[in-house]
């Protein structure tokens, strides 16, 4: 068989694996619970320059729903603050403080600020909405994915010409197994984010209910 072939097959694979994998990170940063991820795009500007948020502040996982982030320097609270409600204005921001027992700056115990995300809850318009966000992330997926293999398929095609059938059947084979399990694997992430999607709405639902 060619190598230009087996090329074809991994391109491909790499094209797949990433258009899934980029359309679960957009999933992730549709937030209905705290998940790490969701802090990776953002950044914070500390005098100028452009910061990862992990290169200022250290972070935590509270709860399901809630991050500590702990900045540093105290100094780059409000910087850190702007750049977390850049990237998620949706997240709730409070500030607080907890005591530390090793020793600050005067050789006691001292306060350790740090501010807490909490993630908003999914009442009936951010419901439709992140239904409606969902679906043209998975179409854009799709559409990508559909055009990659169309496109490998018509390249195979054309480098196949005077190869053994067997090799021929083989690639083919490989291909067709590849978008398969590709799919499964994306619609099995579309699927799992909108019953996360529905589930937080019906917890909404249920202590709205309960006010009544």
């Amino acid at each position: 068989m060619k190598r230009a072939l087996n090329n074809q097959y991994y391109q491909l694979y790499e094209k797949l694996k990433g258009y899934v994998a980029m359309m679960n990170f957009r999933f992730i940063n549709l937030c209905v619970k705290a998940d790490p991820v969701a802090l990776i795009p953002v950044t914070v500007n500390i005098e100028g320059d452009e910061k990862t948020l992990e290169q200022v502040a250290m972070t935590a996982q509270k709860d399901d729903y809630r991050f500590w982030i702990v900045p540093k320097y105290d100094e780059d609270m409000e910087s850190i603050c702007k750049g977390i409600a850049k990237v998620h204005p949706e997240f709730k921001q409070e500030e607080g403080s907890f005591k530390v027992d090793g020793p600050g700056e005067n050789g006691k115990a001292h306060d350790v600020r740090y501010i807490e995300l909490t993630m908003p809850e999914v009442n009936q318009k951010r419901y439709d909405a992140m239904k409606d966000a969902v679906d043209v992330i998975y179409q854009e997926c799709k559409t990508l994915m559909e055009a990659a293999v169309s496109k490998s398929k018509a390249e195979i095609a054309f480098l196949s010409i005077g190869e053994p059938k067997d090799d021929i059947d083989g690639i083919n084979d490989a291909v067709d197994k590849l978008d398969k399990d590709c799919k499964e694997q994306r619609d099995k992430l579309r699927d799992k984010k909108l019953k996360e999607i529905e589930d937080a709405y019906k917890e909404w639902l249920s202590k709205v209910n309960e006010l009544i």
